[in-house]
């Protein structure tokens, strides 16, 4: 249906559900997002980040008061001002509430800019540059911003731009259009128009009368196979992904989602393996994809070493990704871990914690660690208790009950 185009997007954390969700729903039609990792930010160099959107057809900027406070996010934008060309090919989406559309708004971003500069200007008055190298190049970043925040600002108010909310609304038309897809377009929002039904069986029957109008693809039969497996229906959802890899064996979401049926349901794990492995070639840089492949590697395969460089792969490209750093805990958690081991066990498990403070697995995971292998048994259940207050309707109250009165974890 498509000829795979990809679409980059720059966010801030604090948006990175919304970027998921998209990521995730052009997903299914065969549109390949890239996810900016602001983590690298400012420490790469402009060549590499040039070359990352010169990769891409588009790119997303997902604007909001956080995204114009994030020196990480202004550096990448800043880049882009300075080459016309890649400024055509930005679709900004700003943020409902998000103050941007008069010179009071404006000049609200240029002071916040200028304070943050004057501030670190000001605390480096008394050291020596030669001992403060990468500080001056910080500050030399915010003088950059300074200079330039409120011209970045009028570009984006004096572009065509929507908020995120409107172009989920609109079914993803906007961005579809943007693109420049050399195929006709309305195939492809009517399927994505179809498999946001939210209510499956009326999807279903959407997605019958989708093929009244329209011919089938891998993508109809990604949306299809999804389905019959939310609804419960394994063997129908099997049906659909064989006749969609049949017609794009290289068709990403129906790779890892078939993985994940034939992995749970029918316990093939060698063709699960087979069929996450080249998810992963298909798309390289999917987490999820790396992730099922490495839990498989490790609980199916007695394979940790391969799991490993799964986990250490999806932190290359993404190195907030805490499910990695929890998982990759449990890979140095060996029968008789070194000191050394150990300290990578916590380091991974703090990671994961502190990139999202209510991921219940890593917090059972740290709580057990530190009263198992530091004896600290009172703060280890502190991490119990937060588990507790996570745990709205108390599904793991006895296991938490059980962890509480061990010392073992």
């Amino acid at each position: 249906m498509t000829d795979k185009k990809t679409l980059f997007i720059s966010y801030s954390w604090q948006t990175k559900d919304i970027a998921d969700k998209i990521a995730s729903d052009l997903d299914m039609v065969g549109i390949t997002v890239v996810k900016d990792n602001q983590e690298l930010g400012y420490t790469e160099s402009i060549p590499d980040f040039m070359n990352r959107i010169r990769s891409c057809d588009f790119a997303l900027l997902l604007i909001s008061d956080f995204y114009l406070k994030s020196k990480n996010c202004l550096y990448e934008v800043l880049q882009l001002l300075k080459d016309e060309n890649h400024w055509k090919k930005v679709l900004p989406l700003v943020y409902e509430g998000t103050k941007i559309y008069s010179p009071l708004d404006r000049l609200q971003y240029v002071k916040y800019w200028e304070e943050k500069t004057n501030e670190l200007q000001s605390a480096l008055s008394n050291v020596s540059p030669i001992n403060s190298t990468e500080l001056y190049k910080e500050l030399k970043l915010f003088q950059d911003i300074s200079f330039n925040i409120d011209g970045f600002i009028k570009k984006v108010c004096d572009s065509i731009h929507l908020s995120p909310t409107d172009v989920i609304e609109q079914k993803y038309e906007p961005i579809i259009n943007s693109l420049g897809l050399e195929v006709n377009t309305e195939p492809l929002v009517a399927l994505l128009y179809t498999y946001l039904i939210s209510d499956l069986e009326k999807r279903e029957i959407a997605l019958d009368k989708y093929l009244d109008t329209y011919k089938e693809s891998s993508y109809y039969y990604s949306v299809k196979g999804s389905t019959a497996r939310d609804l419960g229906r394994f063997e129908q959802a099997i049906h659909f992904y064989e006749k969609g890899l049949k017609i794009d064996p290289t068709n990403f979401a129906i790779l890892n989602n078939y993985g994940q049926v034939v992995e749970h349901y029918k316990k093939n794990y060698k063709k699960a393996k087979k069929l996450y492995e080249n998810a992963v070639k298909s798309n390289p840089n999917s987490e999820i994809a790396r992730l099922n492949l490495g839990v498989l590697l490790r609980q199916h395969f007695n394979n940790p070493s391969s799991a490993k460089k799964q986990y250490e792969k999806i932190l290359e490209f993404n190195p907030d990704s805490f499910k990695a750093h929890n998982n990759l805990s449990n890979i140095y958690k060996v029968t008789k871990p070194t000191e050394g081991e150990l300290q990578k066990v916590e380091y991974h498990l703090k990671k994961a914690i502190e990139l999202n403070p209510e991921y219940i697995e890593a917090l059972i995971n740290y709580g057990n660690f530190l009263k198992v292998y530091r004896k600290k048994i009172k703060e280890g259940n502190e991490y119990y208790k937060k588990v507790r207050l996570l745990d709205k309707e108390g599904n793991l109250s006895m296991l938490l009950d059980v962890l509480e009165k061990s010392d073992k974890g």
